[in-house]
Order: structure tokens, then sequence, then C-alpha cells
């Protein structure tokens, strides 16, 4: 019994930890120069896979991709997500980046922009994740220590965090 009420506090703890993030990010959002951002996709670039997200990431992205058509996700998925690094065929070197799961390569968007991960959100509004057209002029003085807490959350990549659905639902046949 006391393993649970242990296991209860831990959920309630994290969940407020995460609750108070969100707040922080949602402030840090309204400092950002997102108007510039309406309609360009050069921070698409570096949607590669292997990322970390929270479990309430994957989870809001999980419940945002249930809302989306079958037809949409498959063709999203069907594409090659790994390709050459650019610059690296003229180079002659066998270099690959690999995509995010999520990044729709055909539309140059990401497909699941509106549920989208903290550090996607970051791309371009921060110093060490600069605009890579220079069209954000000033960066939020907030952006390091939002990260910095973000640093302190829970983080496994979506691979991770699928496996461990996958076993829990197992266990729980």
């Amino acid at each position: 019994m006391t393993e649970l009420l242990k296991m209860a506090e831990e959920t309630h703890d994290s969940q407020a930890s995460w609750e108070r993030f969100l707040r922080r990010r949602q402030a840090l959002e309204t400092e950002m120069e997102l108007e510039v951002c309406d309609g360009c996709d050069h921070c698409g670039t570096r949607c590669i896979a292997g990322f970390g997200v929270t479990q309430q990431e994957w989870e809001d992205v999980s419940a945002f991709l249930a809302t989306q058509p079958a037809e949409e996700l498959a063709r999203i998925a069907a594409q090659e997500k790994t390709i050459p690094w650019p610059g690296s065929e003229e180079l002659g070197v066998d270099v690959t980046v690999t995509y995010c799961r999520f990044r729709d390569r055909e539309r140059q968007q990401c497909s699941v922009y509106p549920a989208r991960p903290t550090i996607c959100r970051l791309f371009g509004q921060t110093s060490w994740l600069p605009c890579p057209i220079e069209a954000v002029s000033r960066y939020p003085e907030a952006a390091a220590s939002v990260w910095n807490d973000y640093r302190e959350q829970k983080r496994k990549t979506w691979e991770e965090w699928q496996e461990e659905e996958n076993m829990r639902k197992m266990s729980n046949r």
C-alpha cells in the first residue's frame, strides 16, 4: 500500500511540474516572433528523428493523430525519411539524415504542427536554434530558462514511449 501511495505522489508531482512548465512555455510563446513564421518552412530542415519528448507530449501527439484521416497518416508514413545529408553527394561521402516520422516531405510541413513538442516550438526562436533565414529579429530572454525546465522533465524518444505503451498493453491482456 505504501508503494502505491508513493507512486501516486510521484505522479501528482510530475503532473504538477508539467503544468508549471506548460504555463512557462505558453508565456514564452507570447514573446516569440511567430508572425514571421507564417507560411515558412525553413526550420523543417531540422526535423530529424530521435529527439526526446515528454510523456504528455507523446500523449498529445497521439491524441492529435487519432483525429486525422487514416489515409493521410498512411501517406506520410510511406514517405522515405532517410535521405542523403544535403551536400554529401557533391562531396562524395555517404552520410544520411533521417527526418522525423511526422515530417511531411511531400508538402514540406509538419503533420502534427498543432500538437508539436516543445523542441519543435523552439526552432527558429532561440539563440541556439536560430531562424535559418534570419527572419526572427529577437529571441525571448526566458527561452534558456524554459529550456532548462524542459530538460528536467522525463523525456524519451517517440519509439521508446511507443514500446512502453505496447508493453503496457501486453501486460494488461
